[in-house]
């Protein structure tokens, strides 16, 4: 067995056997470091990477069922026009011409990328 091999497996065991002793550790270096941590998070979120994922988290919120997750915000940042209307769509959180990921509320699977009052119309 080589060492990384070991040392994983060991790892895996430690993490198992102290479990709430890690978990009491990372609350308390959260709570020491909020600010600093704050700080980090908000600048994270400014970058493309950190756009995506939090795209991303909240489809997963929403139930959205999807394989290549990647490959659908490639497909959504890249749409300008809604599938529905093809009125041009905008960056934002405000306007009826907003970019919104239309999917299944019963199932879960992406239908459309919309523009946020289609996307109204089509819940009713």
């Amino acid at each position: 067995m080589h060492d990384k091999e070991k040392k994983r497996i060991y790892d895996k065991k430690y993490r198992e056997k102290n479990e709430k002793k890690i978990k009491e550790n990372k609350k308390k270096y959260s709570k020491e470091n909020a600010e600093r941590l704050n700080e980090k998070q908000q600048k994270y979120r400014q970058t493309e990477a950190g756009r995506k994922s939090e795209r991303i988290n909240a489809w997963k919120k929403m139930k959205v069922i999807c394989d290549d997750w990647d490959a659908l915000y490639e497909y959504y940042v890249n749409c300008w026009e809604c599938e529905n209307c093809g009125v041009e769509l905008i960056e934002g959180q405000f306007g009826n011409n907003k970019r919104v990921l239309d999917h299944c509320h019963i199932t879960g699977k992406f239908r459309n990328v919309l523009c946020h009052y289609c996307n109204l119309l089509r819940d009713k």
